[in-house]
């Protein structure tokens, strides 16, 4: 009797084996640290030195943008016309059209982190004047069927300080004193921090 279980339990393992040992090469489906680093150096280019030849090559058609810091820019800091948490750009032409009225944009990549299918993840900092710009980007892909790239950006999540960036355009102008502290507002103002009163 024994015998006969031992028998049956090899019999479903073999029935089971192939699908739990089955192993996909890794290479055929995941990025290399090389596409990530192209991805990656894509967007750069499509911030610091824009075409629109560029952008066609490295975006899908479907491309969205979504930045509450970009969306602060364009409104200049204020509440409109375009509103916070929704889609910044809602399609590669709408991007095109926003991107190619811009200025080249000193853009230079610190970090560079990436997954098997995607995101690629950048930290990246723009030497503006006065305020140096640093923010973080999250690049959706999608695998490319033809073409020279292999993977299109598909999705941007993107934030930065955007208030340094409207100091820089001259859009905000703070009141600072003569040491570079803020002279009102609650920015740069200490508040006093205290343990709530005892119950007795």
């Amino acid at each position: 009797m024994r015998s006969t279980i031992i028998a049956a339990a090899f019999a479903i393992g073999a029935f089971a084996a192939p699908s739990i040992l089955e192993k996909r090469d890794c290479n055929d489906t995941c990025m290399s640290y090389d596409a990530a680093t192209k991805v990656a150096n894509n967007f750069q280019t499509l911030i610091a030195a824009y075409t629109d030849a560029l952008a066609v090559q490295v975006m899908t058609v479907d491309f969205t943008d979504y930045s509450d810091s970009v969306t602060s820019l364009i409104d200049s800091g204020c509440q409109g016309p375009q509103p916070l948490g929704a889609v910044t750009f809602d399609s590669r032409a709408s991007f095109m059209a926003g991107q190619k009225a811009q200025p080249a944009i000193p853009f230079e990549i610190l970090n560079l982190w990436y997954a098997c299918e995607g995101p690629v993840v950048i930290r990246w900092r723009s030497a503006q004047t006065p305020e140096i710009i640093t923010g973080n980007i999250v690049i959706e892909v999608e695998r490319a069927t033809d073409g020279s790239e292999p993977w299109l950006i598909k999705t941007v999540y993107s934030e930065f300080n955007s208030g340094a960036w409207l100091v820089n355009l001259g859009v905000f102008k703070p009141n600072c004193t003569a040491d570079g502290n803020s002279a009102a507002g609650p920015v740069g103002k200490k508040a006093k921090r205290s343990l709530p009163a005892r119950i007795m």
